[in-house]
């Protein structure tokens, strides 16, 4: 059986590890003023939206996921021929719009697709599954790492999709924002007054970070931090504990909303590096989708792992 993966643009996963593995990207469209611009998994673009706007906040007014229509497409004109089963990884359906749009496009796909693979002389039945990876930015990539390691070892897709489902829970997401601006906008967009305007001045007058957990789709501060550093600094350390203690997937994503190789500078990376390696975990580093940081803002940093004995969190 021919087994296909797909990802929303925003799970964070290398750029490397998307092309050795075959992976398609659903992109998006940033709306910049007046501009439209399509980002996928490019690092190339990504890093020229980070230097265009590395001195000044975003002008960004929303961001648009792939439609309903753009993934019948996607797939009717593509991955059913190429594929007999695939599985389409998703950031949290709570935090972006391609969940449910790709969920809403299934049923087009698997009401068509047999025609499709028909006129093509493509025999068998195809199958798709849309996961909701109840996490954001490097969470999903940690789900998408574990589908490749899966179906490299031809393990059935029946097995696959159960394994993921029992494995979205688990995933912890850290994320450390470097400036709150686009947060507290985008909170109060939605409704959201969590970071209002106090909370905002106090938090860039002391030079405060908070550490912020998604689990379960639900999104916690569990931590404030003096200066950038030292809160990344933290989450290193913290995940290097966690790795002793033990994942249910052995591999730890990390990702910036910048030049991810400005993460190697900062102290805690090296002793999480050298933990990982003692332990048999890969940690791979990406640049973070534009998309994510009109949301987050520039400079955020996001980390994530599996596992279900959770190590304590230490300030």
């Amino acid at each position: 059986m021919r087994v296909g993966i797909a990802i929303d643009v925003t799970t964070d996963v290398s750029h490397e590890f998307v092309t050795e593995n075959n992976i398609y990207v659903l992109p998006s469209t940033v709306h910049l003023g007046d501009r439209c611009v399509v980002y996928d998994r490019d690092p190339a673009s990504a890093l020229a939206f980070y230097r265009e706007h590395s001195e000044r906040r975003s002008t960004a007014t929303e961001t648009t996921a792939f439609s309903v229509k753009e993934i019948e497409d996607l797939f009717l004109n593509k991955l059913v021929l190429q594929h007999d089963y695939v599985f389409l990884i998703t950031l949290s359906s709570t935090h972006s719009q391609t969940y449910d749009n790709a969920h809403k496009a299934s049923f087009t796909i698997l009401q068509s697709y047999a025609q499709v693979r028909e006129a093509n002389n493509v025999v068998g039945p195809f199958a798709l599954r849309v996961v909701d990876s109840l996490s954001i930015f490097a969470g999903p990539g940690v789900l998408t790492w574990e589908t490749v390691r899966l179906v490299r070892a031809q393990i059935a897709p029946v097995e696959i999709r159960q394994r993921l489902d029992d494995l979205a829970p688990h995933i912890h997401a850290y994320m450390v924002p470097n400036d709150l601006y686009n947060l507290r906008v985008r909170g109060a967009q939605r409704g959201d007054d969590n970071i209002g305007w106090l909370r905002y001045g106090l938090a860039k007058l002391f030079d405060i970070k908070p550490v912020i957990c998604t689990n379960r789709s639900e999104s916690t501060p569990i931590a404030y931090i003096r200066h950038f550093d030292k809160a990344v600094e933290k989450v290193f350390l913290h995940a290097a504990a966690q790795i002793r203690r033990g994942l249910l997937v052995p591999m730890v994503g990390i990702s910036y909303s910048g030049d991810p190789e400005i993460l190697r500078t900062i102290v805690g990376f090296d002793a999480l590096s050298k933990t990982a390696a003692e332990h048999g975990v890969e940690l791979m580093l990406s640049i973070m989708s534009p998309t994510a940081s009109i949301n987050v803002g520039i400079g955020t940093m996001s980390l994530a792992y599996c596992a279900k004995d959770i190590e304590e969190f230490e300030t």
